[in-house]
């Protein structure tokens, strides 16, 4: 192992190279465990270059990424000022669209991959042609949506709400579909956008698409400039205005932007091929239903929560909502490796692309070192600022210990995840996902909760340790793909590799490992 490491101390790697020993982490078995799981290398080391590279893209990712997350916060805020009933009318229509709006956006997402592959092959041309294959496939897919939203009322019907909240609900998603076709679009322009590694503009929409969105709240819940006073369902409508905007913000950038000029998005004769579309789909859907279950998961755990009463609600509320706020900055590096991913496989790197992937991964893994450590110093402080009722801030002080944990599992897998996009790679992570979500945290999570077959009941204890085992699994086996996909590519022959356990799993699973 010291032969393998002063070797390793001499391959360059990028301009400068910054190196982790494991022993210096990890000790004993657990130490040699991990490092047979995670192919990350701690002892190759971290380019400082291509991690400025990285963080040069995620950051307006990141800054997007909140931006967003404060839309709903601001809804959620002036909505509750209004009224009661405006509010849970709101939290009810939220609630149905925003898995849906998450499985849009994934399925569209496949477009930022084949347009960084594409790039990295400077077949140019090609990325106007997948653009327009992914503008009206998007648009199909919003109309389908589109009269969802419009007939959603007996899903309400049969969620036993009091009357005023239902209509208030079933109006908050009649004028959230206006604005379906334009969300749909813009998440094209985005993810072509983000292909090329142009990052910049989705953060400066979302940050306009925030100030929009909280002023026309304001103006259709109250009823101001003549508008009638829609109270609650004035949000819905908010949104769906909100998304034109950001529509033709990115349409006025694609459109004047030189770089974009240059993909042709707007050449005469385009002919519509049935195998782009599939290639969008076979990618998409992966993708989709990853995100999907990632999202309904939560929702899941937070009704069964919901029998231990309102004080424990509030607290693993106040934990969820903090744990979602720290995921956008690993969320954001693995959406950078993507593209940087995408960009080495489409100019025939694919050791460049496996360094990449490396560094991406050390990166987030050093990043939610800093969280982690935070979060567990700072908890009482962080819980002051969502509440000061006593019973709430211990249970919520409480469950972000688990939280903390859950942010190193979390860096794994959303990196790997990532980075396998980059690769055009999305079955294996959509089949973990539910392996994860819905084979091991949902029902491991119910037994150590609410049952005492395990453990005496947990409370909501139980289903944030579920999260760390599931997502820990997840990430590892995630990991363990990339590294199989990289090493293929470099070797250029698809024979077995690496460890005995992944002999095994391709024995188990052929096809997928």
């Amino acid at each position: 192992m010291e032969m393998f490491a002063e070797r390793m101390l001499f391959s360059p790697v990028g301009d400068r190279i910054f190196f982790l020993n494991s022993s210096d982490i990890f000790s004993g078995r657990l130490g040699k465990m991990i490092k047979k799981a995670v192919p990350i290398s701690w002892g190759r080391g971290m380019d400082f270059k291509e991690s400025g590279e990285i963080i040069k893209l995620a950051f307006p990712i990141l800054v997007s990424q909140l931006a967003v997350s404060a839309v709903g916060f601001v809804d959620t805020v002036m909505s509750g000022h209004f009224s009661a009933n405006a509010l849970a009318g709101v939290a009810v229509g939220a609630s149905i669209s925003i898995p849906i709006l998450f499985a849009l956006t994934g399925l569209l997402m496949a477009v930022t991959p084949m347009t960084a592959q594409l790039f990295g092959a400077g077949r140019r041309r090609e990325i106007g042609n997948l653009v327009r294959h992914g503008i009206v496939l998007s648009l199909v897919v919003a109309g389908m949506i589109f009269l969802g939203l419009r007939n959603a009322k007996p899903l309400i019907s049969i969620m036993g709400l009091e009357p005023e909240v239902a209509e208030i609900s079933r109006r908050y998603l009649v004028g959230l579909s206006w604005g379906i076709p334009a969300f749909s679009c813009y998440h094209v322009f985005r993810s072509f956008t983000e292909g090329l590694g142009r990052t910049r503009p989705q953060m400066l929409i979302a940050l306009v698409a925030l100030v929009f969105n909280a002023g026309t709240n304001y103006v259709l819940i109250n009823g101001r400039l003549g508008f009638p006073r829609l109270g609650g369902a004035g949000c819905g409508w908010a949104s769906g205005l909100t998304f034109w905007v950001m529509l033709l913000c990115m349409g006025a950038y694609t459109l004047f932007s030189r770089e974009c000029r240059k993909m042709a998005l707007l050449e005469p004769g385009m002919r519509l091929e049935g195998r782009r579309f599939m290639e969008i789909l076979k990618l998409g859907i992966p993708i989709s239903g990853a995100m999907f279950m990632e999202c309904s998961v939560f929702a899941c755990i937070t009704l069964f929560i919901g029998v231990l009463g309102a004080i424990t609600v509030a607290g693993h509320q106040i934990a969820l909502n903090y744990a979602g706020m720290v995921f956008t900055i690993p969320l954001s590096i693995g959406m950078a490796l993507t593209v940087r991913v995408g960009h080495a496989i489409g100019a025939g790197d694919p050791a460049g692309a496996r360094r990449i992937s490396h560094t991406g991964s050390l990166l987030a893994v050093l990043v939610a070192l800093v969280t982690v450590t935070f979060t567990l110093l700072c908890s009482g402080f962080v819980v002051s600022i969502y509440t000061k009722d006593p019973e709430v801030s211990r249970i919520a002080v409480g469950l972000l210990s688990f939280g903390a944990m859950y942010q190193l599992s979390d860096a794994f897998m959303v990196t790997a995840q990532g980075a396998l996009r980059g690769y055009k790679d999305a079955n294996m992570t959509c089949l973990l996902s539910f392996v994860a979500y819905w084979v091991i945290t949902i029902p491991l999570g119910y037994l150590l909760s609410l049952t005492d077959y395990i453990v005496p009941a947990m409370g909501a204890k139980g289903f944030w340790i579920s999260l760390i085992v599931g997502l820990t699994i997840a990430g590892t086996f995630l990991s363990l793909r990339l590294n199989l996909v990289s090493k293929r590519l470099i070797r250029g022959r698809s024979r077995a590799m690496g460890t005995p356990f992944i002999s095994i799993c391709r024995r188990v699973f052929p096809g997928i490992f």
